[in-house]
């Protein structure tokens, strides 16, 4: 396909420099590289769950308000990706790494201005300044999902013919960004230490700093991703300049079929997206996704908050182990789940018993939560091996639902479904992440702002616990429902 007027104008530039400067193989390496490095720091925003307790201490923000910051940022992150897939399909994914980038750097630096200025937040003008970082965590949602997708696809274009190399590291490098970002903070530099205090609970992350930090990043990585993306581009022209030259060798009678051809192409394509929304099965599953995964995003985004309940001493550093930890646990377990499901495929036996593995696993993770809040003698022992569980959980369930969804609507429709479904765990989030805000806002402090015992939270994990049973049960009929079909998965 040719290049749109808006591709060819952002990669014009470096269209013509590359082949004076770098080989063909070494501008692939090169591309491929930079891409990598985008796609570990396009998931910076997990970090989100380490920033409740900087908030809550120096802007007064509410849980519901960090949840509500949490939920737009979810919202941004999941229900984009179909737009963002056309936006690709017809401009190239220069264009996304372009909107990310156009969206990180002014984003950040303003929730850095606000953070460094809390009078802001303390003062009449305080609505205004809490909306205006709700929409700028929103527009970080949204560059996340813009960047990481451009590093999916520059790589995929690069090496297509090589799962390793187009889909499996990407999405590693993606899943371990949390992880570079939490050793990242570890450095001194980006804590406060409060004067008059030797508890280490009193010492927060300097928000300003990370968020200026962040802003600076993304200067470079926008520039490193311009440079790989322009690399697809100048495929692309590369080999629609040899297309043309065949086309000009045919008659015009020859193309009159092709034409024809494509049409019919587009039509059935239409009918089989058409048909894959009017079934069932889409719903049941989506509604499966909502419900296990809607709980884990609740989690993750209330780390820090469910670790002062629990341990109100150290809780700052306690939180960052739990994160990294729950980040490690979530890169190992897709790439595991990958290689497991590849076995099982070549043993024909079905991903239905990965899906309600790694459910029943959920459920187990959520009993175990609510055994630790709703304890009378608190420790961190449990917290932090649960939140590796659900680390593994979480990766596990990102690598078997599109696996699930490449397998039963096939690789043509996989980028409409897919994407369409990450709709489910968006609107699970926001729903699972506001019931922990209302309860957590109503039942967990005191109208001195004191907070109570870990127990108030506990409603929270008996909810996301039926959700699981109820996933697993929906799950359940979406395998019965295909095996009708003579569908085996």
């Amino acid at each position: 396909m040719a290049l749109s007027k808006v591709e060819h104008c952002l990669s014009y530039h470096t269209r013509l420099l590359l082949p004076h400067v770098l080989s063909l193989k070494s501008s692939h390496r090169i591309a491929y590289i930079f891409s990598l490095l985008s796609a570990v720091s396009a998931g910076f925003i997990t970090l989100i769950s380490l920033y409740s307790q900087p908030w809550q201490n120096h802007l007064n923000y509410s849980s519901w308000q960090i949840n509500t910051i949490a939920s737009m940022t979810n919202l941004g992150m999941y229900l984009t990706p179909p737009i963002l897939g056309m936006i690709a399909d017809s401009h190239g994914p220069i264009t996304l790494s372009l909107l990310s980038i156009i969206g990180f750097i002014p984003s950040y630096s303003y929730l850095a201005y606000v953070f460094n200025h809390p009078e802001l937040s303390l003062e009449g003008n305080s609505d205004s300044s809490f909306n205006l970082s709700i929409l700028c965590f929103a527009v970080i949602g949204i560059s996340t999902s813009a960047l990481y997708f451009s590093a999916l696809l520059t790589c995929t274009k690069l090496y297509p013919h090589t799962k390793l190399l187009s889909i499996s590291l990407p999405t590693t490098c993606y899943g371990i960004s949390s992880v570079v970002g939490s050793q990242l903070l570890r450095v001194p530099w980006f804590w406060s230490y409060r004067a008059q205090s030797s508890s280490s609970s009193a010492n927060d992350l300097n928000l300003g700093r990370v968020f200026q930090t962040f802003a600076w990043v993304y200067v470079i990585i926008g520039l490193l991703a311009w440079i790989a993306t322009s690399v697809v581009s100048l495929l692309h022209f590369n080999e629609e300049q040899d297309n043309q030259k065949r086309l000009d060798d045919q008659t015009d009678a020859e193309q009159l079929p092709l034409l024809e051809q494509d049409s019919h192409t587009q039509d059935k394509f239409a009918q089989t997206v058409l048909r894959i929304f009017s079934d069932p099965v889409t719903y049941i599953l989506a509604l499966s996704i909502l419900l296990s995964l809607g709980p884990l995003e609740m989690f993750i985004a209330n780390m820090g908050s469910l670790t002062n309940l629990l341990v109100q001493v150290d809780a700052p550093a306690l939180s960052t182990k739990l994160l990294s930890t729950y980040a490690l646990s979530s890169t190992f377990a897709r790439l595991l789940t990958g290689i497991v499901a590849d076995f099982l495929a070549k043993k024909r036996i079905s991903i239905k018993w990965i899906l309600l593995t790694l459910l029943s696993l959920g459920l187990c993770a959520q009993l175990t939560l609510f055994k630790l809040v709703s304890s009378k003698t608190v420790s961190s022992w449990g917290l932090v091996p649960t939140g590796s569980l659900v680390g593994i959980i979480y990766g596990g369930l990102f690598t078997v639902y599109p696996t699930l969804v490449l397998l039963v609507w096939g690789e043509r429709s996989f980028g409409t479904v897919y994407g369409s479904l990450l709709i489910a765990p968006a609107v699970g989030s926001t729903i699972f992440c506001m019931l922990y805000a209302k309860v957590y806002d109503s039942g967990c402090t005191d109208n001195a702002g004191d907070q109570r015992g870990s127990a108030c939270i506990s409603v929270v994990y008996k909810y996301s616990s039926i959700a699981f049973v109820a996933s697993i049960v929906l799950s359940s009929v979406v395998f019965w429902k295909l095996k009708r079909k003579n569908l085996r998965v």
